[in-house]
């Protein structure tokens, strides 16, 4: 037997079985993706603003949405306020979120602020559509200026 042409095949087997494993690893993952939001400045005018992109997301069950502050010189928070008990029940695990409660009552989710180059999440476990803002940090009120405005649905 030819050593060569055994190390060729054995190679080969090599590869193919770990081409399958990536590629069913890859497919695993495909419905457990998650969804990235995009916080940057973007110049308007004669100025700037801070803008979401995309603003309007729509994602299946079992996706996560992540925001990433892009902008350098301004922190954020993204805040649920709208709707935010179905958000709180329809929601899994979510990193840097914070559950309120607000003056009127009602429970929300709002993030740390998120300084340049920080992130937060949300896994959706149930459909919905989720409207949220993207608020300038606040006071001890927790109300802050709201730059802008995003929504998420989920199917």
């Amino acid at each position: 037997m030819d050593i060569r042409k055994l190390g060729f095949k054995t190679t080969m087997i090599s590869f193919l079985v770990s081409a399958a494993l990536m590629l069913s690893t890859c497919m695993v993952y495909a419905r457990d993706s998650c969804q990235l939001i995009k916080i940057s400045k973007e110049k308007a005018g004669g100025g700037s603003s801070v803008q979401i992109f995309p603003e309007k997301v729509t994602v299946p069950v079992g996706t996560c949405t992540v925001w990433i502050n892009f902008v350098k010189d301004t922190e954020v928070r993204v805040g649920f306020r709208e709707n935010a008990k179905q958000c709180i029940l329809s929601s899994g695990a979510s990193t840097g979120f914070v559950e309120l409660e607000l003056k009127i009552g009602e429970v929300c989710y709002l993030s740390e602020t998120l300084p340049h180059g920080n992130t937060a999440s949300i896994f959706w476990s149930k459909p919905g559509i989720y409207k949220y803002t993207l608020e300038t940090p606040m006071g001890k009120d927790y109300e802050g200026n709201i730059i802008a405005e995003g929504v998420i649905e989920v199917k």
